[in-house]
């Protein structure tokens, strides 16, 4: 039951990051109704991308879930830093936005509680856990 719980959150996890970061490639910074320049606009649809990647990463990491500690350690520490460097912006100039908030508790409490949960799974799964 513990496997399948943490199937369902990664598959979350992964659909959530797929649907922004392709959304942000496709669109840019008018995705969040910005502007910028060009420049911003590439760096963002840079960003994006890398975001839809790790989406990707943990979609494929769904069938087996309980075999990537590694994997999941690195996308989540990954996550979290991005994280960090969201609510640093929110320090220095507030909340922006709804989904801001969305993204910081994705980064700052989801994902580590997603981390946790793979290492119990895995730890259960492990030959002569029982």
């Amino acid at each position: 039951m513990e496997r399948l719980f943490l199937q369902i959150a990664t598959a979350f996890s992964a659909l959530v990051l797929l649907g922004l970061g392709l959304c942000g490639v496709a669109l840019g910074v008018q995705f969040l109704h910005g502007v910028g320049t060009i420049t911003v606009d590439n760096y963002f649809r840079l960003l994006s991308g890398m975001m839809a990647g790790m989406g990707f990463v943990l979609l494929a990491s769904i069938p087996h879930v309980e075999r990537y500690r590694e994997r999941f350690g690195i996308l989540t520490f990954m996550i979290m830093l991005g994280g960090l460097a969201e609510l640093y912006a929110v320090l220095l100039h507030g909340v922006p936005s709804v989904g801001a908030m969305f993204g910081l508790f994705m980064s700052l409490i989801y994902a580590p509680l997603l981390w946790l949960l793979q290492r119990h799974v895995a730890r259960r799964a492990a030959p002569g856990a029982h």
